[in-house]
């Protein structure tokens, strides 16, 4: 990788992705009931999802 290829888009983007989709789980588990139950729980569960999927990538 080039110091090109490190842009502040290309180093925040997928945090600020999972950052998101943690907050939308987040506020629909507590605001609403039911499904969004299940969804809320799915997405917080992506962040650990990626923790996972990026440490199994580094293992040598």
């Amino acid at each position: 990788m080039s110091r090109r290829d490190l842009s502040l888009g290309t180093i925040f983007r997928m945090p600020l992705a999972l950052t998101l989709l943690s907050l939308t789980g987040l506020v629909g588990a507590l605001l609403a009931d039911g499904v969004w139950d299940m969804i809320g729980t799915g997405l917080l569960v992506t962040s650990f999802g990626a923790i996972f999927w990026a440490r199994r990538g580094h293992r040598t």
